[in-house]
């Protein structure tokens, strides 16, 4: 069994640090020296995050003369778990998930006795269930990097956040993000933008790593990345990278399995290849043999104490509800499988496992 782990000083995280560095807000994790150099004298600078970019996707899409292969400058590592919800938080906040408490699309609160989609406000196994109460507001907010460069850097900067139409204010298309960059890098003497685009990872989920559409998907981006680095202004730096890759799956349906199901205090949460699970007292050694009998071919079985000490999720100041977001176990993928843990889709791709497709993503670099 083959795996990678998130490496803390190589990672995406080491992308904001860098950035935070460059306008003197304070960090404790290393910058990437490739990126600081490109950066140091930069007026504007645009972060790009597309979602799902793993660096498989440019090896397996692209060719040679393509704008993000041509302008990669290192390959580095997500956090874990490689999800879009942990991940893009670490970008946003330079925080670890051990610090920011962000760990999966699905976390359970113990005061409101309930599963949330956490980007959703929603409980995930129950919507018609009415919170009146932000979970993110309330329980995990923290200085997003926008923030932080406003307190520390000595300079006037522009500060510019650019995300799909899911927000009020958000764009249609990748285009239009684009044409706002080049309008932002043009109309401001000096700007920080950050901007996070849904694809290829919502293609991907669909249709998988392979597939035509995909390959389309990511053909049009590198595209449009290109037409932001030829309009944009002289002194601008453009970064693309990614919150996580993804590999194509197989889907195991946890509920039919009632023996499993019947030794849990509540239903799983987190993620389908990083699934937590919290298990009665009496079950706690019945229910490590039935899994490692059944997937533990597919999945990593760690007690919750074993996953802190990998030190995986981080290291730092502890998320005060890291211990309550944790399950007793923790399965994580290291195969092709993924637990199927409600009732929704099927996705033929996915991500937050261990493996290299999932982890490694690139660090893109342009400047002028």
């Amino acid at each position: 069994m083959s795996i990678m782990t998130p490496d803390y000083t190589h990672s995406i995280l080491n992308v904001t640090a860098t950035i935070l560095k460059k306008y003197q807000a304070p960090t404790r994790y290393p910058e990437l020296q490739v990126l600081a150099d490109a950066i140091q004298d930069k007026g504007h600078v645009v972060l790009v995050l597309l979602d799902g970019m793993g660096m498989n996707l440019l090896s397996k899409h692209l060719s040679r003369g393509a704008f993000l292969l041509k302008h990669l400058k290192d390959v580095i590592t997500s956090v874990f778990p490689p999800t879009t919800v942990a991940a893009t938080n670490t970008v946003l906040s330079g925080l670890p998930p051990y610090q920011s408490g962000y760990l999966g699309w699905v976390q359970y609160f113990p005061k409101e006795d309930a599963n949330i989609v956490v980007f959703q406000n929603q409980d995930f196994y129950d919507t018609n269930r009415n919170f009146d109460i932000n979970f993110r507001e309330k329980y995990l907010k923290y200085p997003l990097i926008y923030e932080q460069i406003r307190k520390h850097s000595a300079d006037h900067i522009t500060l510019h956040e650019l995300f799909p139409n899911f927000r009020e204010d958000g764009y249609a298309s990748f285009k239009d993000q684009v044409d706002k960059v080049i309008e932002i890098t043009r109309l401001h003497p000096k700007s920080f933008t950050y901007v996070y685009w849904t694809d290829p990872d919502l293609t991907e989920h669909q249709y998988g790593v392979d597939a035509y559409a995909t390959r389309n998907v990511v053909q049009h981006l590198d595209e449009e990345l290109e037409r932001m680095a030829f309009f944009s202004a002289k002194n601008t730096a453009i970064i693309v990278i990614a919150d996580h890759g993804l590999t194509d799956v197989s889907e195991v349906d946890l509920f039919k399995d009632q023996i499993l199901m019947n030794m849990l205090k509540r239903l799983p949460s987190m993620e389908p290849r990083a699934t937590n699970f919290f298990v009665k007292t009496k079950f706690k050694l019945e229910f490590k043999a039935h899994f490692e009998k059944n997937y533990g071919e597919n999945f990593l079985l760690l007690t919750k104490e074993e996953l802190l000490a990998k030190e995986w999720l981080g290291t730092g100041k502890k998320h005060k509800m890291l211990n309550q977001f944790l399950g007793d176990y923790i399965a994580i993928a290291t195969g092709k499988m993924m637990m199927k843990i409600g009732e929704g889709k099927s996705f033929v791709a996915h991500h937050a496992g261990l493996t290299q497709e999932e982890m490694e993503v690139p660090l893109v670099i342009f400047t002028k």
